[in-house]
């Protein structure tokens, strides 16, 4: 069941004229931050490269390596058993996850806006609450509308268990700076539950507490997942040598240790992988703010033409056709000067390409003999 509300605001066309010239500076600060973001996106360390680079350590032999960068591969082992005081009895894990969600209210909002004759605004939003599953449930006070939408405290929150100390083979680990993978899920059935997990029964991939039911849940039940990385799971550790342990690894200034499943090149090609991963991710968050930067810088253009409705979507449209390409290719060409400046290869084969061509058009228009 949903409640939906709606609230239409009206602005002036002087408002809006205000509003928009606020927005040049924010406008300006975007596209100039844009810049940042891209430069540092490409300038990031490609971790997978530096794990490739490691030399090869046996695991039956944790010596003959001090201060080398090393990979590990074979099954993490600990003699400690690990568990959840509050739900899991200890068994064979190196790490565990707790993952909580709560049956709670959830708030969502969409606006629609209206221009009218006279360069005003009429904006009708609409918020609706519907009740389901979140991780991070908002308190009551922050909705649009509290009333009625009464979220009850999460009496339990996600947390990460790590056993004392763990070793790949000869090689003990450096655990205050290891930060495992999730891990596989562990089905409720498999796993022994004590203190508050008791009371919860099996749902799924989780286990459900409250005064509902897992099909019909009332309004603050929990549901709770976890996840582990079990004793004799095949890893591969990356890391500096030092004394028989796996410790971090400074590159740049930037302490670096991992510990992810699989065998050498699968751990290699996850580390690529997220590289690639999040440069686009950085790419695409600079485009937009450039984008965004010129479409605020630019917006008291179509503020003002808005005293007409129909003039002020053409300058818009107008405006969104014009900046989205050139967004696009100062995005583009900031990319590449970034790459090329954060690559040593890349730079010196860029600055001799272009003494050749220069050598090549001096020679061109160097007059013939007589």
């Amino acid at each position: 069941m949903a409640d939906r509300f709606t609230e239409t605001s009206h602005t002036s066309f002087g408002g809006n004229i205000v509003r928009s010239i606020v927005g040049i500076p924010l406008g300006i600060l975007l596209f100039l931050g844009s810049f940042a973001v891209l430069w540092m996106t490409e300038g990031r360390t490609d971790w997978s490269k530096v794990a490739a680079r490691t030399v090869v350590a046996s695991p039956d032999r944790a010596a003959g390596f001090d201060g080398q960068p090393v990979s590990v591969t074979g099954p993490i082992t600990s003699t400690e058993a690990l568990g959840d005081p509050d739900f899991v009895q200890p068994g064979p894990y190196v790490s565990l996850r707790r993952e909580v969600e709560q049956f709670a209210w959830i708030e969502s909002r969409s606006s629609n806006s209206r221009s009218n004759t006279g360069g005003s605004t009429t904006t009708q939003t609409t918020y609706t609450y519907a009740t389901g599953w979140t991780a991070t449930p908002q308190p009551s006070s922050g909705f649009r509308v509290p009333e009625g939408h009464d979220n009850p405290p999460m009496t339990v929150r996600s947390t990460r268990f790590v056993v004392p100390r763990a070793a790949v083979g000869a090689w003990n680990l450096d655990l205050a700076h290891v930060e495992f993978e999730r891990g596989s899920v562990l089905p409720p059935t498999t796993i022994q539950r004590v203190g508050r997990g008791a009371s919860f029964v099996p749902a799924g991939e989780h286990l459900f507490g409250g005064s509902g039911t897992p099909d019909a849940p009332h309004l603050g039940d929990l549901r709770v997942r976890f996840t582990a990385v079990r004793n004799g799971t095949t890893v591969t550790a990356f890391g500096q040598a030092g004394a028989g342990t796996v410790a971090p690894l400074s590159v740049d200034g930037d302490p670096w240790i991992r510990v992810l499943s699989g065998d050498r090149p699968a751990a290699i090609q996850t580390l690529a992988s997220e590289y690639s991963a999040t440069g686009w991710i950085g790419r695409v968050i600079g485009f937009v703010m450039m984008w965004i930067g010129m479409l605020l810088f630019l917006g008291p253009i179509s503020t003002f033409l808005n005293v007409l409705p129909f003039l002020g979507s053409a300058s818009r449209f107008v405006t969104m056709l014009v900046t989205f390409p050139l967004a696009l290719v100062l995005t583009a060409v900031t990319v590449v000067v970034a790459m090329v400046a954060h690559s040593v290869v890349a730079l010196v084969v860029s600055v001799l390409t272009l003494i050749v061509l220069f050598v090549l058009l001096a020679r061109g228009r160097r007059p013939a003999r007589a």
